[in-house]
């Protein structure tokens, strides 16, 4: 549960995450709407990445991890979404981009990435809201800055942390 570390093939994914997210956001930016197509290849990453949970659940592997860790998603994105508001009022795009993300990553790591996704909303909120409508703004934008700054710190920080203490 403490596993801080992405093997090769989960950087890769995050890197590709990292791409979908930059399309995405300068679409977010231009209408308040990335493309529906981004929206079906985030819910299969994650649809993809349960699966394969699951392949490793009937491997053998530990299923209370991979049952707390989906478990986490899944409240989390409930607390995320519009109709509950708690966290944040992400539209469904939003919340599966979160998950997709989420899904990547242990348990601990999750947690981190939302904490890094609230601190950046706060701090991003002021300049996005003028590019919104209303109280809505585009939220993809603190997604791909959040994703990329969770990849920084499980690449550079933990280890440098981990090496020095």
């Amino acid at each position: 549960m403490l596993d801080t570390a992405l093997d090769q093939t989960q950087l890769y994914a995050l890197a590709f995450l990292l791409g979908s997210f930059a399309v995405a956001a300068l679409s977010d930016l231009k209408r308040m709407s990335a493309q529906r197509e981004f929206l079906d290849v985030w819910l299969l990453v994650v649809v993809a990445l349960f699966a394969y949970d699951l392949y490793l659940f009937y491997q053998g592997a530990d299923w209370q991890l991979a049952a707390v860790k989906w478990v986490l998603i899944l409240a989390i994105s409930i607390a995320t979404h519009q109709w509950t508001g708690l966290l944040f009022s992400l539209a469904r795009a939003d919340v599966v981009a979160c998950a997709a993300v989420a899904a990547l990553l242990s348990p601990i790591l999750i947690i981190v990435f939302y904490i890094v996704l609230k601190v950046l909303d706060l701090l991003m909120r002021p300049f996005l809201k003028t590019i919104g409508r209303g109280d809505a703004y585009p939220f993809i934008p603190v997604f791909l800055v959040g994703t990329a700054a969770t990849a920084a710190v499980v690449v550079w920080a933990i280890p440098w942390l981990l090496a020095v203490f």
